[in-house]
């Protein structure tokens, strides 16, 4: 089992509660500067869903996605949306996105799974 995926899913309640709350509306904003308004964004490994959240109170489209079953289920109740379960490796949609967010989540990528 991924050791990665099960320590998420162990502590689920003290990650979220430790990050939801961290501002940071300067790099967000810095990002959605890049896009058109209302462009379709991929939050790619989206935690607490706190970046989720604020892209979708600014308008845009937002697929939030994370490898934790127990992470997509309290991102979901936070941001009101549903957070599908899937890993880096799964996605295969191809010129869906306007802009990918992956705010601290391809770290855990293993150094053969880059690029």
């Amino acid at each position: 089992m991924n050791h990665t995926i099960d320590y998420y899913n162990l502590n689920a309640e003290s990650f979220i509660e430790n990050t939801k709350n961290v501002d940071m509306h300067q790099t967000q904003d810095r990002f959605l500067r890049l896009l058109d308004e209302n462009a379709s964004i991929l939050d790619f490994g989206c935690g607490s869903g706190r970046d989720t959240r604020y892209f979708l109170d600014k308008g845009y489209q937002v697929t939030a996605t994370d490898g934790s079953a127990e992470i997509c289920r309290s991102a979901s109740s936070f941001t009101g949306i549903a957070v599908k379960e899937m890993m880096f490796g799964e996605l295969d949609e191809i010129d869906t996105y306007d802009g990918i967010w992956a705010c601290a989540s391809i770290l855990h990528l293993m150094s053969d799974q880059e690029g």
